[in-house]
């Protein structure tokens, strides 16, 4: 079966636009009800484990799709900007069940930004950008619900964990009724479990659906060596951050990029999201690495608040050599892209301008740096917590 691409005309852009346009209430609703925040900030993906400079080396040898496009050059090496997350967040406890996400930023020769945007389980949460909305609303209903003693969660079972979470389940329910919320639950209670069982932030991470040379995949990173496991007893609220920021002091943190093609609708789904994709065929594309670093260094600091002030977006993205496609290629994309847009607009992100340069020289200069600084500063003073304290 081919894979048909959607492209969006101007109808589907406005109605697309529609329903992703409670972003900034629950961006609003979330500020309000979570005490770790002070000003406005990410929708998703708000508590950063570990950001800053990251490596991307191309392989020599490319899936014929990926030849020449964008990025894939064979054998280029390129200057990036990556960055760890929990997914929901809220509040920020590194056990609770959660998704994990992976940004990198990078740039072409040509000046054209691009950001795979990817969450540690091979399928998506929701079928739909609706029903995803529907996800959102009731993690900003919930964001000030009391979670379980930390180093519990070992014991935890599923409808343990859709009792503690009743708040969210019942924002879930008011929404998509009783039948589909607790299929939702339970589909993200199974994704999201992974984290509250895992020692480390190092591990596999999976894009959305993405169109380039002409037909549809998702990419995987992954550790070049398999080293997550449970995590010890009572591991601490910051267990995770902590785990990274030792690992990068002692060396480089590597992964390896694959690229997994679409085949038919039964292997690699792109209607029935919440379907893990089949791997098996997957291909080499390259290599990814978190140079070692001390980061507790002041450039380090600086490089993990970069990470956190800019913003990215699932349509940046070059889906050809001509370059001449400018949406995503599935009606959640290009939703994503709305709602990313939206999410960065309330927060006052970083204007991609001020940062242009550090991909191509690969250093922060000292407009940027006096600007990153009195963000953090100000954030600092408000008791705004977004990540674990340098030095913690």
């Amino acid at each position: 079966m081919t894979w048909i691409p959607f492209r969006p005309n101007e109808n589907d852009q406005k109605t697309t636009a529609e329903d992703v346009s409670e972003i900034p209430a629950i961006q609003q609703k979330t500020l309000s009800k979570n005490k770790d925040l002070r000003c406005p900030d990410r929708v998703a993906h708000e508590y950063q484990i570990a950001g800053g400079k990251v490596m991307f080396k191309v392989a020599d040898d490319l899936p014929i799709p990926l030849k020449g496009v964008g990025l894939f050059q064979p054998g280029a090496e390129y200057t990036g900007i990556g960055r760890i997350s929990t997914g929901m967040g809220t509040p920020h406890i590194e056990t609770n069940p959660d998704f994990l996400g992976a940004r990198l930023s990078f740039q072409t020769t040509g000046g054209q930004r691009i950001d795979f945007l990817g969450i540690n389980d091979p399928a998506a949460p929701t079928d739909n950008h609706k029903d995803f909305m529907s996800v959102m609303h009731a993690t900003g209903e919930s964001a000030g619900a009391h979670f379980p003693v930390i180093g519990e969660w070992g014991a935890y079972e599923v409808f343990d964990l859709i009792a503690q979470q009743a708040e969210f389940g019942d924002a879930l329910k008011d929404r998509m009724g009783w039948v589909k919320a607790g299929k939702t639950l339970a589909h993200l209670t199974k994704q999201s479990i992974r984290a509250a069982y895992s020692s480390t932030a190092y591990q596999t991470y999976w894009t959305g659906i993405e169109e380039i040379g002409g037909t549809a995949g998702k990419f995987m990173l992954v550790p070049t060596r398999d080293e997550n496991q449970r995590p010890g007893f009572r591991p601490g609220e910051r267990h995770l951050s902590h785990e990274w920021k030792t690992r990068q002091g002692a060396g480089d943190i590597e992964f390896q990029l694959f690229w997994i093609s679409y085949l038919n609708e039964e292997e690699t789904p792109t209607s029935e999201l919440t379907r893990r994709w089949d791997q098996t065929h997957k291909q080499l594309a390259g290599k990814v690495w978190f140079p070692k670093t001390d980061l507790d260094s002041s450039e380090a600091v600086l490089w993990a608040t970069l990470a956190s002030e800019m913003g990215a977006n699932p349509g940046n993205w070059v889906h050809n050599q001509e370059n001449n496609i400018q949406e995503p290629a599935t009606q959640f994309g290009l939703a994503r892209k709305l709602a990313y847009q939206k999410s960065q607009d309330g927060r006052g992100a970083l204007p991609p301008a001020a940062y242009q340069s550090v991909f191509a020289t690969g250093k922060i200069g000292e407009e940027l740096e006096q600007e990153l600084n009195k963000r953090r500063d100000a954030k600092t003073k408000a008791g705004h917590v977004n990540s674990a304290p340098p030095g913690s």
